[in-house]
């Protein structure tokens, strides 16, 4: 009846964006996120020393 003698290999043509294209596309600042990412990163350390201050077995 209906036969597919279609035998074209169909690729992805499409730009395979990375990380950094995303961010360009998004208008993200990335010195405002480094900033956040540090503040982040400051806040996690002191809380992980004041815990194994209290209790210095725990490390």
């Amino acid at each position: 009846m209906l036969k597919n003698s279609d035998t074209t290999i169909k690729a992805d043509l499409r730009k395979k964006s990375s990380i950094i294209d995303e961010i360009e596309y998004s208008n993200y600042d990335i010195q405002a996120c480094m900033v956040i990412l540090v503040i982040m990163i400051v806040l996690l350390l002191s809380i992980i020393s004041v815990v194994t201050a209290q209790n210095p077995n725990l490390v």
